[in-house]
């Protein structure tokens, strides 16, 4: 039976202390380049949002989860702009906005949910998580629609440099316990 609290061994403290200690590095780094990164467009929500669904999805010392991270959240921000588009365009028509999102919104849960057995790399959890955050406000998805490639950097810094680095210390730190 699970326990409301499970207990951690020393060795699986220090390695989860490691990640920690390295994700706090990166958001600091992180908050003093917002500003330039601000300025080259790129919006810090796509590095942050990259970061903490690597470790909800599971184990930090697997670098099989950066893939799937990388394709899923750039799914879901294409996903993103398609729905923006097809709004764009039912409006243009003189058609509901609503219903252009309802028929989008279903699209992509039906690829998403339907479709993952046999793309899990892209049609996956991430793809609907960052879906629904670059569509959470006007602002961001005119972000999104004026400069895509911005917020694509984004979730490659992400998981090039926080979600790498992590594995990377996780895994310094597991061999270094291993030779004790």
């Amino acid at each position: 039976m699970m326990k409301f609290f499970q207990k951690m061994d020393k060795n699986q403290f220090l390695v989860m202390f490691a990640a920690f200690l390295w994700i706090l590095v990166c958001n600091i780094i992180v908050q003093f380049l917002h500003g330039p990164l601000s300025s080259i467009g790129i919006p810090g929500w796509t590095i942050f949002l990259a970061n903490v669904l690597f470790f909800i999805k599971g184990n930090p010392k697997h670098m099989e989860g950066l893939l799937e991270n990388a394709c899923g959240a750039i799914f879901g921000l294409i996903g993103a702009m398609g729905l923006i588009y097809l709004n764009i365009w039912f409006a243009g028509m003189g058609a509901s906005t609503l219903l252009a999102t309802i028929i989008a919104i279903a699209i992509f849960l039906f690829l998403t949910i339907a479709i993952h057995p046999l793309v899990p790399y892209v049609f996956n959890n991430m793809a609907l998580c960052f879906f629904l955050v670059a569509l959470i406000n006007e602002e961001t998805q005119t972000a999104l629609i004026a400069n895509p490639w911005s917020h694509f950097a984004g979730v490659i810094l992400g998981n090039g440099i926080v979600n790498v680095g992590t594995i990377l210390a996780v895994s310094f730190v597991t061999k270094r316990l291993a030779k004790k």
